[in-house]
């Protein structure tokens, strides 16, 4: 009898051990699970104007931003564009931990000094025909980043990185970037940059993202709980092959 339980001793052994070297395959597949990087290009882009709020902008080759106001109240008019961006993430793997998304615009033209901020919008149902100021989407008006844009011919860069995350965590297909400048500037002075139908289409915008790894298929925070349960059966199991028979 005494053989037969250090028999079946050494079998549990032996599962525990493979038990433990199958924990650490796990655990060093999580560490090194695959980093990556993608650059994308809008699948949408334009710009809304609130002196014609129900004009679409759609397909030019330029984004306005500006922001001023004319006259003295009562007679006073605010003009203010705000540009509207669109990108694609079903490239991105699923459960991609990202750490950078740089969001990059070239300038065309900037007639002064814009403070251009990033916002994030979580509704991505707008299409860049038939968005209007009208019937725009409501934003998150809380400023992810922000750049001075003063000279033409140059590129600028916006971390997005929370509408990013955002956007992944609530396992949306798509990113919704939106820029404005807060801060009211000279009468009918603006800042254009070039949209995706730009005549030179390496000045297309640009959202480059990187993940440092992705997040396993197999939750790790399991795999003690399930090694535990196994120890557990296997000792029952011992127990049961080692008590003698009544006879």
């Amino acid at each position: 009898m005494g053989e037969k339980r250090i028999h079946v001793f050494r079998e549990i052994v032996i599962v525990l051990v493979l038990g433990l070297v199958l924990v650490s395959v796990l655990s060093i597949k999580t560490v090194s699970a695959q980093a990556g990087q993608i650059t994308l290009k809008p699948s949408d882009d334009t710009y809304v104007d609130s002196s014609n709020p129900n004009s679409n902008y759609g397909g030019q080759t330029h984004l306005d931003i500006e922001y001023f106001i004319v006259g003295t109240p009562p007679y006073q008019l605010t003009y203010i564009n705000i540009v509207w961006l669109k990108f694609n993430l079903s490239s991105v793997p699923d459960g991609a931990v990202v750490d950078v998304a740089t969001f990059q615009l070239y300038t065309v033209t900037a007639g002064e000094t814009f403070d251009i901020h990033t916002y994030s919008c979580s509704n991505n149902s707008w299409t860049e025909l038939t968005l209007t100021y009208s019937n725009m989407p409501s934003y998150n008006t809380t400023s992810m980043d922000s750049a001075l844009v003063a000279i033409g011919y140059q590129w600028y860069n916006w971390s997005v990185v929370d509408a990013v995350t955002n956007a992944l965590n609530s396992h949306s297909s798509a990113v919704t970037v939106v820029m404005n400048e807060p801060s009211p500037h000279s009468p009918f002075s603006n800042v254009w940059f070039d949209s995706k139908e730009a005549i030179v289409t390496d000045h297309s915008p640009k959202l480059s993202l990187h993940w440092s790894g992705v997040v396993p298929e197999f939750p790790t925070f399991l795999t003690l709980p399930l090694f535990m349960i196994a120890t557990l059966l296997l000792v029952i199991i011992y127990k049961k092959r080692c008590v003698k028979p009544q006879m």
